[in-house]
């Protein structure tokens, strides 16, 4: 995986389970509890750094005129059964109450505040691009 910016997504996934669980164990709230909060931060690290690197190989090879046919159905395949299988996880975990539901959606959305933190890191200091070859409006 190449793209730095997927990799941090995925440090701040593990950055912000950690402190939820951390957080969950210091509040010691029943319908939260410490298990679901980890099981539910990690199952979000692992299903989204198994999308990173099969996007990232998916894409490396592609050229100017994008995935061929049969690639891209391998693809969505995969991508398909990779969805079905946090399904069925998910499903396992809450079924067999290893985890409260609250606990397990409070870690998942690890994930979602990642991709917050790196779009928000990204436009705060990223630098500006300009297009090549045109000029400022104040300059025409």
């Amino acid at each position: 995986m190449k793209d730095k910016r997927l990799l941090r997504i995925n440090c701040f996934i593990l950055a912000l389970t950690i402190a939820l669980s951390i957080t969950a164990l210091l509040l010691d709230i029943e319908q939260i509890g410490f298990a679901g909060v980890a099981i539910g931060g990690l199952l979000a690290f692992f299903y989204f750094l198994t999308l990173s690197i099969l996007i990232s190989r998916a894409f490396a090879g592609a050229g100017e005129e994008g995935l061929d046919g049969k690639v891209a159905g391998r693809l969505g395949l995969k991508l398909l059964l990779l969805t079905f299988a946090l399904a069925i996880v998910t499903i396992i975990v809450i079924l067999t109450r290893l985890c409260q539901p609250f606990g397990f959606l409070i870690g998942f959305s690890a994930l979602f505040g990642s991709i917050a933190l790196e779009t928000m890191a990204y436009l705060a200091f990223s630098k500006p691009q300009e297009e090549a070859g045109t000029k400022p409006a104040d300059e025409n």
